[in-house]
């Protein structure tokens, strides 16, 4: 019986499992419209976020695909979450560039930002900090190397829990913005 209270308890909407409580740096970059876009625009929302860019031939799209769904879920759920998808080809990825690729996967995007508006030193420094990946593109050219993970951001700002970003546990990180959401 004790084990049956406590696997209700879990799912009861307390607390995250596991979390891990990073703060998420101030930034100040542009969207897919060209417009300025900070960490100031979603403080006080529920985040999703990721690292992607639009000429990778593997993983991106997929994870892209991944957040459009989860985006979906989240809204027909009655979930406020905002997304947030940072480039690390910030060269090849202008915010034309951006728009397009996230119109492929019908994102919404009054609460979908893809950023852009940085140089690959930038980024290359910003992600490691942030999202505690790697982030390198190659100088004899190739794809850009950085992880694939996606990332839940509580209204403060603060990194709580990351999740694979291919194989997506979609009704875990529902539980687990309902949980931000009753806080």
């Amino acid at each position: 019986m004790t084990l049956l209270l406590a696997a209700c308890g879990a799912s009861s909407g307390k607390d995250i499992p596991d979390k891990t409580n990073w703060q998420l740096e101030e930034f100040s970059f542009i969207n897919q419209d060209g417009e300025p876009f900070g960490l100031e625009d979603v403080k006080g929302d529920i985040t999703i976020a990721s690292l992607i860019f639009t000429n990778c031939t593997t993983v991106c799209s997929p994870i892209t695909a991944n957040l459009a769904k989860l985006q979906r879920m989240s809204t027909g759920e009655g979930l406020n979450v905002h997304y947030l998808s940072f480039s690390v080809d910030p060269e090849v990825d202008s915010p034309e560039v951006l728009k397009e690729f996230g119109e492929r996967f019908e994102a919404d995007f009054t609460k979908w930002n893809f950023l852009t508006g940085y140089t690959q030193k930038e980024i290359e420094e910003y992600g490691p900090k942030n999202f505690k990946t790697i982030v390198a593109k190659p100088k004899n050219g190739g794809e850009v190397v950085h992880g694939t993970s996606i990332y839940l951001i509580d209204k403060d700002g603060v990194i709580i829990k990351s999740y694979d970003g291919l194989d997506v546990p979609f009704e875990e990180i529902i539980d687990h913005l309902k949980i931000l959401h009753a806080k």
